[in-house]
Order: C-alpha cells, then sequence, then structure tokens
C-alpha cells in the first residue's frame, strides 16, 4: 500500500518509504482453494528480486498504475514474462485516481504490451470516488462471459474453428469459447484486463475468482518423485540460512535427506516452515503446489534444482547492473563485520556480485541505481547495526579483443610445476557473451587438468587490461602440454589467467558502454532544447512524433551521460516532459569518453609476483 501498510511489507525501510524492496510471499485460502501469493517490487532498481520469484508462480497478476500507465520496467517485465512463457491477467488500479484516462492506458497496454490484451469488466464512473466496476463474467456459472462478441474476436486468432464460426456468423458453442478462453490464457496467448481501486478492495475478489476460475490445478500424485526449486534465499536471527522453495511434485517431510542437483549432495532438511510474510509456521510436511521455507540446507543457492527429477525452470537473469560501487565502514572495527554482512546479502542477492579486493582492503557491489544504495545502506544499519559510506558509483563498462589474437604461457618454474597452454582469442558479436571449447586431446593436457582450465577461464576474464570484465568472446584451447611427473593441477589455475592476459594485451581492447532505450515525451516548445541535449549526450533518436503541441521522441543513450537527465529534464521542464529508460545492451566507445581502472589486485601481466602470490609465497 502507499503509505506502507502492505501485509507484504515488513522490514523496517519498507513501511519507512511504503515500497517493497524484496519479494515476500503470504499462503491464504478463497472459496476454499489454497493460493499463494508472492509480491513484488515495482522499482526498476529491484528487477532482480522480481526475476528470482518468477522461478516460483504459474501466474503473474501484472499491476499497471491508472494515472501512471505503462512505465519502462513494465516493458522490461513484460518481455521477461514474454520470454517464460508465463500467463498473466493485466490489473489497472488507481481507476477512481481524479485525472485518470482509462481509455488512454488501455491503448498503451495494446501498443506497447500486447494487442491480445482486453478488458473483461466495465468500468463506471471512473476517475472519481463513485468509480465501480462491472462484471463481464458469470463465475457462478461456469465464467460465462456476457461480452463474448469482443473477446470472440481476440480468441479467434488462435482458433480454426472459433474464427469459422466468427467470419460465418453461427451460433458459438459457449461451452467450446470457454475451453478455447482457458487453453489461450494459460498458454500466454492473451491477457484479461481486471480494474480495481486496492485500498478499498473494490475488483480484488473479481481478480480471485479469476485465478480461481482459470488456475486451480489438482493436487499432483504425491507418490511422484520430490522436484522443487529454490527461488529465494534469506536469513532469520533464530532460524538462520533459510531456502524458499516451490514444490513441484513429491512430499518432503522434515528430518528428511533431501538431494541438490547442482552439488549432487544430499543434505537434511531440518525444518519446514510455512510463511505469512515475516511470520513463521512449523509443519510436517509439504507437498506438491506448495510454497515453504527449509532450515538445515547450508550449501544452497538461489535457482537450485531439489530432488532428482528435472524441472523446465531455470534461473536466467535478463537484469544487467549497469552501476558499480564502493562501501566502506565508517569505522574500522566494523571491517570485518562489514565483509560479512555484504556476504550474506550477496547469497541472498546474486546480482549484488560482492567482490573483496584484499589487497586494497575495498568492498564492491553491482548495483541498478540510486534507490537501491539507499536501501542497501538502510538494510546495512538496521539488520547488521552497521554504519557505512556508500562512493560515487561508476558506470560498470566492458572489454572485448580488438582482433583474434592467440595467448600463449608456458608456466613450468620454478619447479614442482608444469602447465603449458595456448588459446585462440576471438572478439564475436556484441551480447554474445563467452563462450569456450578445447581443441586439445588428453594425450597432450590430461582431462583432469582441462576441466581446471575450463573452470578458470570465468575468472580469467574478470578483469582485463583496462580493469572491466572482459565479454564478447569466444575462447579455443589449441594447444599445450602437462607433465607426468611434475604437472598438478593449480599448475593450469595459473597459468591460465597469464596466457588469457597476454593475449588481450597482444591485440588491445575496445571498451564498451552501456546503452539506454528511451522514450521521452513532451510540449512541443521545448524540442529544441531537448534535441540539443540528446546531442550533447552522443545520443540518437528518430524523427519526433506529434499529436497536438506534444511529441514523442525514441532513440538510445549512453548511460554514462544520461544517468542524472530524468531529474534535469523534470526540473528544467517544470514538469511538461519526462523520459523513460532502459537497458539496451552494450556498444563500442572510444577510450577517452570512457573509464580505464587500475588493475584490482596482482594483475597476471605481473607475471613473477603472480606466481608468487598464486603460490602463497607473497602475502
Amino acid at each position: 500500500m502507499d503509505k506502507g501498510t502492505a501485509s507484504t511489507d515488513f522490514l523496517p525501510v519498507e513501511k519507512e518509504r511504503g515500497i517493497s524492496v524484496i519479494s515476500s510471499h503470504v499462503s491464504t485460502e478463497y472459496m476454499s482453494i489454497p493460493i499463494n501469493i508472492i509480491d513484488t517490487p515495482g522499482h526498476a532498481d529491484f528487477m532482480s528480486e522480481v526475476e528470482r520469484a518468477l522461478l516460483a508462480v504459474d501466474m503473474v497478476v501484472l499491476l499497471i498504475s491508472a494515472a501512471d500507465g505503462v512505465q519502462a520496467q513494465t516493458r522490461v517485465l513484460w518481455k521477461i514474462l514474454d520470454k517464460l512463457k508465463i500467463p498473466r491477467l493485466i490489473l489497472i488500479n488507481k481507476v477512481d485516481r481524479p485525472g485518470a484516462i482509462i481509455e488512454n492506458v488501455l491503448q498503451e497496454i495494446k501498443s506497447e504490451l500486447s494487442d491480445f490484451a482486453f478488458p473483461i469488466q466495465e468500468l463506471v464512473n471512473e476517475a472519481s470516488d463513485k468509480a465501480d466496476i462491472m462484471p463481464l463474467r458469470d463465475y457462478k456459472n461456469n465464467g460465462a462471459f456476457s461480452n463474448h462478441e469482443e473477446v470472440l474476436e481476440v480468441l479467434a486468432e488462435f482458433d480454426d474453428d472459433l474464427l469459422e464460426q466468427f467470419l460465418g456468423g453461427e451460433a458459438l458453442d459457449l461451452g467450446q469459447f470457454q475451453k478455447v478462453y482457458s487453453q489461450q490464457l494459460q498458454s500466454a496467448d492473451v491477457f484479461p484486463i481486471l480494474y480495481s481501486v486496492a485500498k478499498t478492495g473494490l475488483g480484488i475478489a473479481s481478480v480471485l475468482d479469476e485465478i480461481v476460475q482459470e488456475f486451480s490445478i489438482e493436487k499432483e500424485n504425491l507418490v511422484e518423485d520430490i522436484s522443487a526449486i529454490v527461488f529465494k534465499i534469506s536469513h532469520h536471527p533464530q532460524f538462520g540460512k533459510l531456502a524458499h522453495i516451490r514444490m513441484f511434485s513429491g512430499e518432503l517431510e522434515k528430518k528428511q535427506m533431501l538431494f541438490n542437483q547442482r552439488t549432487e549432495r544430499e543434505e537434511k532438511v531440518n525444518q519446514i516452515k510455512q510463511i505469512f510474510s515475516d511470520k513463521y509456521q512449523d509443519i510436517a510436511n509439504a507437498s506438491a503446489g506448495e510454497i515453504v521455507a527449509l532450515t538445515g540446507l547450508s550449501d544452497v543457492q538461489v535457482g537450485d534444482v531439489l530432488g532428482k527429477k528435472e524441472v523446465a525452470r531455470k534461473l536466467e537473469f535478463n537484469t544487467t547492473p549497469i552501476l558499480t560501487v564502493e562501501v566502506k565502514p565508517k569505522t574500522e572495527q566494523d571491517y570485518i563485520r562489514l565483509s560479512e554482512a555484504l556476504t550474506q546479502l550477496d547469497t541472498e542477492d546474486p546480482l549484488l556480485q560482492f567482490v573483496w579486493f584484499k589487497e586494497e582492503k575495498e568492498f564492491h557491489l553491482k548495483i541498478n541505481g540510486w534507490i537501491q544504495i539507499e536501501i542497501l545502506q538502510q538494510i546495512l544499519k538496521q539488520r547488521f547495526e552497521i554504519e557505512t559510506d556508500f562512493q560515487m558509483p561508476t558506470v560498470i563498462y566492458k572489454e572485448t579483443p580488438k582482433a583474434t589474437t592467440i595467448g600463449y604461457e608456458e608456466y613450468t618454474m620454478p619447479k614442482p610445476c608444469w602447465a603449458v597452454v595456448k588459446f585462440e582469442i576471438k572478439p564475436t558479436e556484441r551480447g554474445s557473451g563467452v563462450s569456450y571449447k578445447s581443441k586439445v586431446g588428453v594425450n597432450d593436457i590430461l582431462l583432469k587438468y582441462q576441466k581446471e582450465v575450463e573452470r578458470t577461464i570465468s575468472k580469467a576474464l574478470e578483469q582485463g587490461i583496462k580493469g572491466w570484465e572482459v565479454t564478447d568472446v569466444e575462447i579455443t584451447l589449441i594447444g599445450g602440454e602437462d607433465h607426468n611427473v611434475h604437472s598438478r593441477a593449480g599448475d593450469f589455475v595459473i597459468a591460465t589467467p597469464m596466457a588469457i592476459m597476454n593475449g588481450l594485451k597482444a591485440s588491445g581492447t575496445d571498451i564498451l558502454e552501456p546503452m539506454m532505450k528511451f522514450v521521452l515525451t513532451g510540449t512541443e516548445d521545448i524540442l529544441g532544447q531537448v534535441s540539443s541535449d540528446m546531442h550533447k549526450m552522443r545520443g540518437i533518436f528518430d524523427q519526433p512524433k506529434f499529436d497536438g503541441d506534444k511529441f514523442r521522441m525514441e532513440g538510445r543513450l549512453p548511460f554514462a551521460t544520461a544517468m542524472e537527465y530524468p531529474v534535469q529534464l523534470a526540473s528544467r521542464s517544470g514538469g511538461r516532459a519526462s523520459i523513460q529508460m532502459q537497458f539496451d545492451g552494450y556498444q563500442k566507445v572510444e577510450d577517452d569518453l570512457a573509464v580505464i581502472r587500475e588493475f584490482k589486485g596482482i594483475s597476471p601481466l605481473d607475471r613473477a609476483k603472480y606466481i608468487l602470490k598464486a603460490r602463497k609465497a607473497l602475502q
């Protein structure tokens, strides 16, 4: 709720700000049917929380404000939901808000999200405190539609039989119509729109009616093998580490051994807890369809699949942090405590990617925006009682090799050691990431040593010759040798980063900067100023489109130049213009327009010192 009174917002920082910053779940019943609800943050800085929660859900209720319409983060989330083929209902909230024009919001939904979104309710007295909602479905009569002609136009796009009936003017088989609607909703082809005023409860019962009507599922067979996925990690002062899981099949009991597919090991489940926001209740077992938290699993991560049965879902982040920030304790005595706190937060949010540069005594996190910095600072104070200073964040640049190159290293001295590796390092297209393969036979390098090489590649690419992560690269092991007496697995762990850096130094690297896709709207009188701003920020944009005295401009901007622009634009235009931005990949930028960093730690290019450090001969 706007005032921070939502039952799922239980952190002090959530109550103070009236926003959700972590996902939380509650279990309830409606019409005697159990429903698990996961409430997720709406702010773009916390999109990774949403992505983790999607591992557990069967469907999504996408909330859109009637006052604000479709926002940038709404479009980002929609693309993620499309990619995952997750069914969804669209709920337009705050339909009583003065000035809200629902027809405009509906048009935005159709043009920016899907042509196959349509209302299944009628709204009367919108934008006033007399707003009311008239249902177009009779849930007591198997969910029959009273506006089936309008819905039919959408459904016919996906069903040939319905299309023939529609075009031929035949009498509609209402039973078949209901069946097709349910199938297309559950396969994420069509998207019903509902209305609400959440603060008064108006329309909420209809949302629950739609969920129960269309998404109630029979309990799966409990004798099936257990399958579950970890979608959240949290830490409780009394219970310790909690693994929040969604059960897909089987039945789990406390004190039972549970197999983790990532670690290929079993761990004992000590307790099973049912959760309502921040309240925990011990239960004896959990079964298919339930969301619970487990204690006792020490070596568990978000995305882990539990049980030996495969599940279709996997953790795959679409969110990309574009800022890095250094965190310092205000008092030196809190240095170790801060490292422990950040390690714990990193297990809860893997995208923080906490790095501790011990030589420099620096703690670094990856983040998405200023609000996240403020929230992290408050959490460290309230939960861990640590006062911190967050330094000015830096845009996260990346590196990629300028040309195909060879990276070679002979690590054969001082004995005992022997690892010779030769890599082809080849730049690839933007956004392709990192790929690795080997063309070396096991007679040259034993398989166990090659596995160490492969495991070390990601570590070797964390910092390139300009201090940034190396990406958009294909690495192929094309030569090398081991020694039947002197070689150890650790030798190849040492040799691999040296060879990679040798190759990058030989080719040189290009710096890549994060780009933002933007939509800017405003009144015609400020178009000249806005166009000038775009050029100064190195932006590119299409010809503006006009609607009366208003314009809409779309294009791309470097994040480094546009980071502060939304606030500047709102202030400069007196609220007559606004800009929405979303991450849109990386592109090459000249070195003098980017940031080149010093290597953190000891660079593999400093060969002698690097070897001494790797062999623990240098403190």
